[in-house]
């Protein structure tokens, strides 16, 4: 029977190599390392191996240190957390006055991703944003995804806000908040910020992207962050004195319920309580406690995932965008958490039995829309597939349910209605055909399309007897798809298209994910 040790060493095989980068694991016990190793290269360039100093951005799994110093300041009176944004920032656009610093914890703010903005207006994450700027790019919305508190939708410009909320207050920017009020009182002496790409860090490790060829990688980077949204650089042993906080708080400590607020999960407008609590994803993982959060930044890619009940935690920091620390940390816990796990592991098998003999018996295909996305279910060789258009995917049974490829993503089909959920995110799909509709002609969709919220035109020509989208000189352009008479989809998004009285494009509605309900006009 193989060791624990060789059991997590063959989960990381594909990057334990001197020719790949790869990251730093790390499983914690009771307040203590039980297992620590790093696997790959910190350093291609020079052949610096990945160790427990080596130093990686943690993206956005550093959001529950500002949500922290927030909560920090409600208990010291500085800010309430359900008053109006726009007491503290009244730029923001009117529709701004609904929405409270607690909707910006939580994710149900309705604001448009400023992430998602960039991109859509073509600028890549290698330019250097101030936070004046990308201040603008948020206030020059003219609208919301949704009424805020009505849905979760996770937005980084919540917490670019939150960090701008907390500056006008003291006066001093949140990485300074955050060293004062955590690290400093931890001894987290490793941790920075990446807010300034230029002053040297030792023992970062380089951040990379795979290559066009597989087994080559190429540098990614970014020059800009640590807004509020994310961007700590840190390491294994200063996250394992953050993990020890959550069981014996250090800090604030006249805020006794500071450590139980921050497991606070937020609430819709409807009462439904949502999984996201203060930049903390509280779940379940196979029928135990999992208290969460991934982050993913030009490269790097971070999990950490606490077992509160085993008072466990499991830690991997990737310099490597393609790789998933979450499935690896769920792997890691399988092993070391394999006695609590086993029997929802069973329970999980006959459910996808049973899944698999409802998928034989019934056929499901056709084309699905929901108000903003369309999705088309295809059977091949007996096998069902989601295509969205730029990627096809097969529908696995698991858990119930029917998996979309590898990813997190699941469906079920009932009476032409197709149900996704995602994480606590649950969507319905009408069916409204029977299969992909097929365009007579590309020629109504031919033009120049302009948005001023994002102050860019996209043009759609086609080429080669095919349509694409192009934005930026310095953007690849796009593969456009018909997918529905009144939907187009490209890698970035849907068109959701708006017609004339006589039936010719009036302009659409773009909508990406974080982003939706971007307005284009057709301009010629």
């Amino acid at each position: 029977m193989k060791s624990i040790t060789e059991r997590v060493d063959s989960v990381f095989s594909k990057w334990d190599k001197a020719t790949t980068p790869g990251c730093m694991l790390a499983v914690i016990k009771d307040g203590k390392f039980l297992y620590k190793r790093g696997y790959g290269m910190a350093d291609l360039e020079r052949g610096v191996p990945i160790t427990e100093e080596s130093i990686f951005d943690i993206g956005s799994t550093g959001k529950q240190f500002t949500a922290t110093v927030i909560a920090i300041l409600a208990d010291q009176g500085s800010l309430i957390l359900d008053a109006s944004i726009r007491e503290h920032l009244p730029e923001l656009p009117a529709y701004a006055k609904d929405i409270t610093i607690r909707h910006l914890i939580h994710h149900t703010s309705g604001l448009r991703d400023y992430l998602t903005l960039l991109d859509l207006r073509g600028l890549p994450m290698e330019n250097i944003y101030t936070e004046a700027f990308l201040f603008d790019l948020i206030a020059r919305q003219k609208g919301l995804n949704f009424e805020p508190g009505s849905e979760h939708l996770y937005s980084n410009s919540g917490y670019f806000l939150l960090g701008t909320i907390a500056q006008r207050i003291t006066g001093k920017h949140i990485t300074e908040l955050i060293k004062e009020y955590i690290l400093d009182p931890l001894k987290m002496k490793h941790t920075t910020f990446n807010r300034d790409f230029r002053p040297i860090v030792k023992n970062r490790a380089i951040s990379y992207e795979d290559g066009k060829n597989e087994g080559t990688f190429i540098n990614a980077m970014a020059l800009s962050g640590g807004f509020g949204d994310g961007a700590l650089l840190t390491c294994v042993d200063d996250l394992l004195l953050w993990d020890r906080n959550f069981y014996r708080n250090k800090l604030n400590q006249r805020q006794a319920d500071l450590i139980k607020q921050l497991h606070e999960k937020g609430k819709l407008n409807s009462g439904k309580t949502i999984n996201y609590a203060f930049g903390l994803d509280i779940t379940e993982y196979r029928g135990q406690r999992v208290v969460q959060h991934a982050g993913g930044w030009a490269g790097y890619v971070s999990e950490m995932m606490r077992f509160p009940d085993q008072r466990m935690t499991i830690i991997c920091l990737a310099n490597l965008g393609s790789m998933d620390p979450t499935s690896l940390c769920h792997k890691v816990a399988d092993i070391f958490l394999e006695d609590v796990l086993e029997t929802e592991t069973r329970l999980h098998k006959r459910k996808s039995e049973k899944a698999q003999k409802q998928t034989s018996m019934e056929k499901f295909a056709g084309l699905y829309q929901s108000r903003l996305q369309t999705y088309d279910i295809f059977e091949k060789d007996g096998q069902l597939f989601l295509s969205t258009g730029t990627g096809d995917f097969p529908l696995l049974p698991a858990n119930g349910k029917l998996q979309i490829g590898k990813l997190p993503h699941y469906v079920m089909f009932k009476d032409g209605i197709m149900i996704l959920y995602k994480a606590d995110l649950t969507s319905r799909f009408k069916r409204v055909r029977d299969k992909r509709y097929c365009a007579p002609s590309y020629e109504p969709y031919i033009g120049n399309y302009h948005s001023t919220e994002l102050d860019i035109s996209y043009i759609i020509e086609e080429k080669d007897g095919r349509l694409r989208l192009k934005r930026t000189s310095f953007d690849d352009p796009k593969p456009v798809y018909v997918f529905a008479e009144n939907a187009l989809r490209t890698s970035i998004g849907e068109m959701r298209l708006r017609f004339h009285d006589d039936g010719s494009v009036k302009g659409f509605d773009f909508n990406a994910g974080r982003v939706n309900h971007i307005k284009f006009r057709k301009v010629k």
